[in-house]
């Protein structure tokens, strides 16, 4: 397979629905992720030192 055949096979792969369907699922876990941390740090010690509650 050369470059070319490469770059179109891999354009493709990406353009796809269920690759579209998996980079969904894997950002909303992360998301998730991310915001539970979020939120575990506003109610630790941490909120005070970074102030993070802030409006």
């Amino acid at each position: 397979m050369n470059e070319i055949e490469f770059d179109k096979a891999l354009s493709d792969f990406l353009d796809d629905n269920e690759c579209e369907k998996v980079s969904q699922v894997i950002f909303d876990l992360v998301r998730g992720a991310f915001t539970a941390g979020w939120k575990a740090a506003i109610g630790s010690d941490l909120n005070g030192i970074m102030d993070i509650d802030r409006k």
